[in-house]
């Protein structure tokens, strides 16, 4: 597919109705792939559902993002997603053939990803009837080995996540600092195949299985390409999460940062006082934050008369009042009640240069855990989400038990 110069909408297939631009599309399946670099395609299923209020929603494993918000603005129509700063921008050529890109203003106002759309019942990837059950299972992963080598596990099984038209392999890789979320993909043969893609970051895994190791390459949007390999371990594990950032002087912990309404928030404070403190260290582009602040939502829904939850930000925006809308927009959009405040520009070393107190910030997100005397009990580097399995419902019970316990000391 050539990169598209120019996204006009052809406007006799849009109609206004209830204040919101209805699409005249065909409604259910449409097949899509981003076109990441010259033939490697990124293929992701999206859905588009009429009514009242169109919406169009992507489908990785079992994650859903509804996308709501349509406008057109000159020539182009804009699909906003509803937590990150990116946008979908189309072309209808017909009900059913779309073009477009999607834009991330997180990496710079002018990165884009060109797709095609094409309403079918095509399967993301090709498939055999038959599965390769050597792909199943627990993996020690090398991601870029020819250079600075990154450890993960990776977790591959079937799953009928497509309404039984097709067997699916499902799965995720976990890293210290986070997991790639809910991917979706295929085998074909001895031939693995992944993809996700959120809004945020648009991941394709590939790899091929040589006598008892899997060989393949990871893209991220256009901008990354990377190797790696993978040998089945059932006992492989990555260091511990609450191990990797921790106290190294007695200096108490205190800072002083902007709330979103200008002001200035002083930690520690009156509000805080006999209450266990949870600090969460994150950016609003960040998915394995998006999944903690669902968590953490929770937590405070549970436990808001015991537990003060403060989010220290920090952002890709230049201007200290972008960062702030860039937070706004978030916090409406996942209906978080406590507090934020901005910590700076999106970069490790300046969270390092907000928490002097700590060896050093490895991952957005972090989360630091604070008794009622005001000491620092544990430190959680990294998220990993409901794309893990088993790893997010062990967190989920160990943390709601940590809490707990802390409340009650």
């Amino acid at each position: 597919m050539k990169k598209l110069n120019s996204l006009l909408v052809l406007l006799p297939f849009l109609t206004f109705a209830h204040g919101v631009w209805a699409i005249k599309l065909k409604p259910g399946h449409w097949h899509t792939e981003f076109e990441l670099r010259p033939g490697v395609n990124l293929p992701v299923d999206f859905f588009y559902v009429k009514g009242k209020q169109p919406a169009l929603i992507i489908k990785n494993g079992e994650e859903r993002i509804s996308l709501t918000q349509m406008r057109v603005q000159n020539d182009s129509l804009f699909i906003p997603f509803p937590t990150f700063d990116s946008e979908l921008k189309i072309k209808v050529h017909s009900q059913k053939y779309l073009t477009g890109a999607w834009f991330n203003h997180t990496k710079s106002p002018t990165y884009n990803v060109p797709f095609w759309s094409q309403q079918n019942e095509n399967p993301r990837f090709p498939f055999d009837v038959k599965l390769n059950t050597a792909l199943e299972g627990r993996w020690e992963v090398t991601f870029d080995y020819r250079n600075e080598r990154e450890k993960a596990v990776g977790l591959f099984q079937y799953s009928n996540l497509s309404a039984g038209l097709y067997n699916t392999l499902a799965g995720t890789f976990l890293t210290e600092t986070g997991d790639y979320r809910f991917l979706e993909g295929a085998s074909i043969g001895d031939s693995l195949y992944l993809s996700c893609f959120d809004g945020s970051h648009a991941f394709l895994f590939r790899a091929q299985l040589k006598n008892d190791t899997l060989w393949g390459d990871f893209h991220s949007g256009n901008h990354y390409k990377t190797d790696w390999f993978a040998v089945k371990n059932e006992s492989f594990e990555l260091r511990h999460p609450d191990s990797l950032t921790y106290v190294v002087n007695e200096k108490p912990l205190e800072f002083d940062l902007p709330k979103l309404d200008g002001t200035n928030y002083h930690y520690p404070n009156e509000s805080v006082k006999n209450k266990v403190v949870l600090i969460q260290i994150m950016g609003t582009w960040c998915p394995n934050c998006l999944d903690e602040s669902n968590y953490l939502k929770t937590v405070y829904a549970n436990h808001s008369n015991e537990v003060e939850i403060l989010a220290v930000t920090f952002e890709t925006q230049k201007t200290t009042e972008d960062k702030m809308e860039a937070v706004r927009k978030y916090k409406d959009a996942l209906g978080l009640n406590y507090t934020f405040l901005i910590g700076g520009d999106a970069c490790k070393p300046c969270a390092s240069k907000t928490f002097p107190q700590l060896n050093d910030i490895i991952s957005f997100p972090t989360l630091i855990f604070i008794d009622k005397s005001g000491e620092i009990r544990k430190i959680h580097t990294g998220f990993s989400g409901p794309g893990t399995g088993h790893y997010y419902t062990d967190f989920v019970a160990e943390t709601d038990l940590f809490i707990s316990t802390l409340i009650q000391e």
